[in-house]
């Protein structure tokens, strides 16, 4: 199945680590979309990245080709976060050629407003320069930072 991750899941180690059967297919962006940070997670002690609708904004990522035992594997969250806080949400994301497509990723029902920390977001902008993601994406994690 074709899986769109966006935010920690872009980190390579930890992609390998929860879907260690995937293969990189394309970068991707989700239109009218913009992250949120509306869960706590006890991971990092700070607020964890989803996604909320957001007319005129883009979240950037890469689409994945996983198997059922990895998306299992991501739904575990590694106990980071209560077991049903993310849900499965069929999104159409739009390629480089202005194609789109169909596919699965994670979404969260926003409890709060929580802050990012630099550790945190240090991790998914690894991912964001590990995938080659345009400079946009980069700036908009960025633009997270704790000031």
């Amino acid at each position: 199945m074709k899986y769109f991750a966006y935010a920690d899941n872009l980190n390579p180690t930890q992609l390998k680590r929860r879907a260690p059967e995937h293969s990189f297919l394309y970068q991707a962006y989700l239109p009218d979309h913009t992250i949120v940070f509306g869960r706590w997670s006890s991971q990092w002690r700070c607020g964890l990245a989803t996604i909320s609708p957001s007319l005129g904004e883009r979240v950037w990522g890469c689409v994945f080709e996983i198997t059922e035992e990895d998306l299992k594997e991501l739904d575990k969250f590694e106990g980071d976060v209560p077991e049903g806080a993310f849900r499965h949400l069929e999104v159409t994301v739009h390629k480089d050629d202005g194609s789109k497509e169909l596919v699965l990723t994670h979404s969260a029902q926003p409890i709060g407003k929580f802050k990012p920390k630099d550790n945190y977001l240090d991790w998914i902008i690894a991912g964001v320069r590990h995938w080659k993601l345009p400079e946009e994406c980069l700036e908009m994690w960025q633009m997270f930072r704790p000031r």
